[in-house]
């Protein structure tokens, strides 16, 4: 009789332990699906946190990302209560991150092997695993094992949390590698190669999305075009390589001299386009006065003969004063660029009022 009780209790207890792994090979696939689906870091951090708080019930843990520097792990996502330590810390202080291996702490070790980033007491024990994906470790993903077992199922309670935590780290490593990877690609696809600016694609995808947001939201759009000139001098006088450090020169500084929500494009050419939310047509030629200042004031580095300045010719129109479409505002920067250039170009043109003719305003050189 006795030992049927301990056969059923047994059974009980390995029909238990399936149904536990079944649910958490379930998560593990939600996991999966959910990650993939995923746009931004920022979301697969917080479907991380919220898998992992299920998969590691009774817990607490955090998701961890190294900063671009290399210089500091920055907690980015937490679970459980208490949450564990938030704080910025050095890779130095993590054995997992020195090491490159699943790092494993419970109370025997504690007091020579524990992390530094750890504030908490230890508990049953901890996990750090570095999330690696391609050859580079990104991240770091701690666990704090806080359900109390007795000591002689604590190592195995250990090893368990230690196989679902490797699972879970490298389905996030995957993941967050994979976001960065199509964010590279994406931000590739909509950069000029040259001058680093956004292409002429990415120019007419972002002026249509600021008309219609201008448009629903009642507030002004300027646009500026601008061109080089006599760069088919410059080129012939200098070489085509010293074409090339000229519009260098203009994307950098073109890059460095725009607000965070403007959009500096290279048009094609020598050309250029600034899209600038929310500004008015004062505001744009006051805008395009400035850039034709500062691209005249730079220099072109070059190892050999010192190079003359380049200067700009720009027209500006805006939203809703010439007109209500990209490709209206588009064509009357234009015209009010052709028309600084055909007045001496170095100078910035504004687009006419509507009418069959128009006037533009020509502001000279100072």
């Amino acid at each position: 009789m006795r030992r049927q009780r301990h056969i059923l209790r047994e059974l009980r207890l390995r029909i238990r332990d399936l149904e536990r792994r079944a649910k958490e090979r379930e998560l593990l696939a939600e996991l999966a699906q959910l990650l993939q689906a995923c746009q931004t870091t920022d979301e697969a951090y917080a479907v991380a946190a919220r898998s992992a708080s299920a998969l590691f019930r009774g817990d607490g843990g955090s998701i961890c990302e190294i900063t671009s520097s290399r210089s500091g792990v920055l907690p980015i996502a937490a679970w459980g209560r208490p949450l564990p330590s938030q704080r910025v810390f050095a890779p130095t202080e993590c054995w997992a991150l020195r090491r490159g291996r699943v790092h494993v702490v419970d109370e025997t070790v504690a007091s020579v092997l524990r992390c530094g980033h750890v504030a908490e007491p230890v508990g049953t024990g901890l996990l750090c695993v570095p999330l690696v994906a391609q050859g580079d470790t990104i991240g770091l993903l701690h666990i704090q094992v806080r359900q109390r077992v007795r000591r002689r199922r604590r190592a195995a309670l250990l090893a368990d949390r230690q196989r679902q935590a490797v699972a879970v780290g490298e389905q996030i490593a995957l993941a967050l590698a994979n976001i960065r990877l199509r964010a590279t690609l994406r931000e590739q696809s909509s950069r000029d190669p040259l001058t680093g600016l956004f292409n002429r694609r990415y120019m007419e995808e972002s002026l249509d999305r600021e008309l219609r947001r201008a448009m629903r939201e009642t507030y002004p759009l300027g646009v500026i075009m601008a061109d080089l000139d006599h760069l088919k001098a410059f080129n012939d006088a200098h070489g085509h390589a010293a074409g090339d450090m000229a519009l260098q020169l203009v994307g950098n500084f073109l890059h460095g001299a725009v607000r965070g929500e403007d959009v500096a494009c290279r048009f094609g050419g020598e050309e250029f386009v600034v899209i600038l939310p929310k500004a008015t047509l004062e505001d744009t030629t006051r805008r395009a006065e400035a850039l034709r200042l500062g691209v005249a004031s730079q220099r072109v580095e070059s190892r050999g003969p010192t190079l003359p300045a380049v200067t700009m010719s720009l027209g500006v129109a805006a939203f809703p004063d010439h007109g209500v479409s990209a490709e209206a505002l588009l064509q009357a920067a234009d015209q009010a660029l052709y028309r600084a250039k055909a007045a001496g170009r170095d100078r910035v043109a504004v687009a006419g009022s509507a009418g069959p003719r128009g006037i533009d305003v020509i502001a000279d050189p100072v």
